[in-house]
């Protein structure tokens, strides 16, 4: 019990001491329950609670919000941060003529006076300060930088372990990675220059069918609609037009591979003109001579 009670909170040791017995009282109790004389009332361990042998810690409460980004005190736009000048301008002293003279000044004025120069020399030492650490820090950095570079580069160039290439796998010739094949000076200037025609000769291609498609739209803007006059008459226009159940029934499949309309009669299967009439012929015709006409010209009609 004694090894016990060195190694348990005050409570715990409180529960496990052996009760005294009672003294013998000419008073009588209410209660048939043991009197606790050791633990008082007002006392947390009073009340017997169930707890773990190993004490339960609280988590700490998780931290609302997040921290600024800290700002950057020595940009590279200002390699004057922190001179002499720059402290000058950002702590001016106040002029001679704007001090009052100390018979004149009252506590509070002395008081400003002396707060407003420790201010400065506290921005001027802390401005000084931080660009000797950030330099420090700098250097730092750049120290490691160069280390690990000049490691990383003995690392690839140092020559392959003896214990390594005897236990290697053996490669065949073949499998080898194999050197590109070094052409002669004539010869690489052929394909260059076979590179460039071809190029050249595309690059041609392309400016000649910009300048179609130009062409195509120039001859096409004449029937561009631009006006609130020219959008009307084309509205009335197709309008107007009769309606295309006016002209008879639809052509069917026999009238259509037969080459006639539905009204008319049939043809001799022996003549290859009758089978198609000699309006869609008409239009073919001319179809094919604008096209022929596009070709000679150059350019669309």
């Amino acid at each position: 019990m004694e090894s016990l009670s060195s190694s348990v909170c005050r409570a715990c040791r409180l529960r496990l001491q052996v009760k005294k017995p009672a003294l013998p009282s000419s008073t009588r109790t209410f209660t048939s329950s043991s009197i606790r004389q050791y633990i008082p009332p007002e006392s947390p361990a009073f009340v017997e609670i169930p707890e773990p042998n190993q004490p339960i810690r609280e988590p700490k409460p998780p931290t609302k919000g997040l921290l600024p980004v800290p700002r950057e005190l020595f940009p590279r736009r200002r390699p004057d941060k922190p001179g002499q000048q720059y402290l000058d301008n950002v702590t001016p002293d106040a002029l001679p003529h704007n001090i009052p003279p100390p018979e004149y000044q009252s506590e509070t004025k002395k008081y400003k006076l002396r707060m407003s120069d420790l201010r400065k020399e506290h921005l001027r030492e802390s401005l000084t300060q931080l660009h000797a650490r950030k330099i420090t820090h700098e250097k730092r950095v750049q120290q490691r930088s160069a280390i690990k570079r000049e490691q990383h580069e003995r690392l690839l160039n140092q020559a392959e372990r003896e214990d390594e290439r005897l236990t290697a796998n053996t490669v065949l010739t073949s499998m080898k990675p194999k050197q590109l094949l070094a052409l002669p000076a004539e010869e690489e200037e052929a394909i260059y220059q076979a590179r460039k025609a071809r190029y050249d000769d595309l690059q041609n291609a392309r400016r000649e069918a910009r300048l179609d498609n130009l062409h195509t739209l120039y001859m096409h803007a004449r029937k561009f609609i631009t006006t609130q006059e020219q959008l009307a008459s084309v509205i009335d226009a197709e309008f107007e037009k009769a309606s295309v159940w006016k002209l008879g029934p639809p052509s069917s499949l026999k009238d259509m591979l037969a080459g006639r309309n539905p009204g008319e009669s049939k043809v001799d299967a022996g003549s290859m003109t009758n089978l198609v009439p000699s309006s869609e012929r008409f239009l073919r015709d001319q179809e094919r001579m604008k096209k022929i006409a596009e070709k000679l010209s150059g350019g669309k009609i």
